[in-house]
């Protein structure tokens, strides 16, 4: 292959041009330039490989029916050259509606703007990241075509190239999985046990009794990990909770267990239960049990909420179960936080059962996220949740998990999959906002909410819940509907294209403004007051105030 050069083929780059269009199309986010690099570069190596493909196709159809085509280059030449000017041309126009699109998805979300050079350079970064794999693939295609050739003199040629082929895929595999990803996955989980033993900003032990990693605690601070140190060094202590409320209050109870070498998931579930017995958390009025995301973290806004709402009379119970951030091991562990989320609610279920009915707390259970994926799947279904506990928020909850995809296809006709109705609302309840949970999204004004109370929250705009890998090959109903407040009329689905679109909108998910995408915040207080049968359209915002005060900067 010494001195071999590779001739782009013509087809190739007219289907790139046409993805190129196509990928610069608005999703949820404003993209920054790594996203628009990535959408590009990806979108456009989809189209070379389309056009490239068809020609071959199209060539070696010809070849067996003893077709050929000729085109006379003098004729043809007017419309060749014209071609690529036509191509530049409107992927500048393109380019400049895409960029009003951003500002139109900016201004929805209350967020920053993108900024024209910004946005270039992503479209620069995309023809680099496109270049860089279309060279992978030719050279991997030339692997194949010499090995086949090699194989010719010896075998029949149909033989030779699925050789030749075979071999190739299996060896571009092999590498890819165990070069590639194996060590990118070994160097990720040494990089999160790094990061899992450097204390966050502004963290300290907690003094209070109260809480795991206290001097009174059978857990020791330096192995709750970073995440689980923020859990129990963060929130409110029973003065801030009188300040706001101006009653009477209690210091809230947290009992946490970080997850480390040598004890498995059910030591680590029976650490949070001997925690919840030393401080008395069977004692108060409310049990919460959150499931964790990656790294043991914990929505703060949510745990806050509870505490706030019920003057501290609470216990808040949870356990890390991986050192891996939420974003790797939504990709290559989904199983630890079902089992963690099983686990924790078993052994708080079983200690339950031995006190008598009038002494046992109120069971609220909840988690954002992978936290929601692997907490609602600690139930059987709608039934056997409504069974266990006495009520529930789940936010952020993906929509390929059993849980949702068990309620959301059968909601009420006429209701959007953003906002579905369930069974008029009786038990569970859909929610873009607050108000979402007393007037559905028709106009429809709810009837009465039964106990126990569910709340299931996710915005039109977050990526998070609508991303599935049903979104190469088929249009959603979400997209249909365009049912969303904050997300841009303009959006399309095109298959393909926005499967990585949403996928990379994913990360940027969790930076724009509360109330869009991934950020579940101040609304989170009003989901809680719901379900503990309080008025979700009170305000709230002097609760909302101080739990701000209480949550450090960087874990808001």
């Amino acid at each position: 292959m010494g001195g071999m050069r590779f001739k782009p083929d013509a087809a190739g780059l007219v289907g790139a041009h046409v993805m190129s269009w196509v990928s610069l199309s608005p999703s949820f986010i404003p993209r920054t330039w790594w996203m628009t690099a990535v959408n590009t570069g990806i979108s456009q190596t989809f189209g070379y490989v389309v056009g490239a493909a068809g020609t071959a196709a199209a060539r070696a159809v010809g070849r067996q029916l003893g077709i050929e085509i000729r085109i006379d280059e003098e004729k043809a030449r007017p419309a060749t050259e014209a071609l690529p000017w036509l191509m530049v041309g409107i992927s500048g126009l393109s380019w400049l509606r895409n960029l009003r699109a951003q500002t139109e998805i900016a201004g929805l979300m209350e967020a920053r703007p993108i900024r024209s050079r910004e946005h270039m350079v992503g479209v620069i970064g995309g023809l680099a990241l496109t270049a860089g794999l279309v060279s992978v693939g030719r050279g991997i295609h030339a692997i194949a075509t010499n090995l086949s050739s090699a194989l010719k003199p010896v075998m029949p040629a149909p033989v030779a190239a699925a050789i030749g082929a075979g071999a190739t895929a299996t060896g571009t595999a092999f590498v890819l999985d165990k070069v590639v990803y194996r060590r990118l996955l070994e160097w990720l989980s040494k990089t999160a046990q790094e990061t899992n033993a450097k204390l966050l900003p502004g963290r300290v032990p907690p003094v209070e009794p109260e809480r795991s990693g206290s001097t009174a605690s059978y857990e020791d601070w330096s192995t709750l990990g970073a995440k689980g140190q923020a859990v129990v060094s963060d929130g409110p202590r029973a003065v801030d909770i009188e300040e706001a409320t101006g009653k009477p209050a209690l210091t809230p109870i947290r009992a946490y267990a970080g997850w480390r070498e040598g004890r498995d998931l059910e030591e680590t579930a029976a650490a949070v239960v001997a925690e919840l017995h030393r401080t008395g958390g069977f004692d108060r009025e409310v049990l919460l049990v959150l499931t964790t995301t990656g790294t043991g973290w914990l929505q703060e806004w949510s745990a806050s909420s509870v505490e706030f709402l019920t003057g501290g009379n609470c216990a808040l119970a949870s356990m890390q179960y991986t050192y891996l951030p939420s974003g790797v091991a939504f990709i290559a562990d989904r199983i630890s936080p079902v089992l963690a989320a099983s686990t924790l609610l078993a052994a708080i279920e079983a200690e339950l059962e031995k006190r008598p009915p009038e002494r046992r707390p109120k069971l609220l259970v909840g988690g954002e996220s992978l936290g929601a994926l692997g907490g609602t799947k600690a139930f059987e279904g709608l039934e056997d949740m409504i069974g266990r506990v006495d009520g529930a928020v789940w936010s952020g909850l993906p929509r390929f998990t059993e849980f949702w995809e068990s309620l959301v296809p059968f909601r009420r006709r006429g209701t959007p999959e953003i906002a579905p109705v369930i069974d008029d609302g009786r038990h569970v309840r859909f929610a873009t906002r607050p108000e979402d949970l007393v007037t559905d999204v028709t106009g429809v004004l709810y009837g009465a909410w039964d106990s126990p109370r569910i709340v299931v929250a996710q915005h039109a705009s977050d990526p998070v819940v609508w991303w599935s890998p049903e979104l190469m090959w088929r249009k959603p109903d979400w997209a249909k509907e365009k049912a969303g407040s904050d997300v841009s009329r303009s959006l399309q689905w095109q298959p393909w294209v926005t499967f990585w679109q949403v996928a990379s909108d994913m990360p940027q998910s969790v930076s724009v403004p509360g109330g869009h995408g991934h950020r579940y915040v101040e609304d989170m207080l009003q989901y809680w007051a719901a379900v503990l049968g309080q008025d979700p359209l009170t305000d709230y915002s002097t609760i909302a105030q101080a739990i701000r005060r209480t949550i450090v900067p960087n874990f808001a």
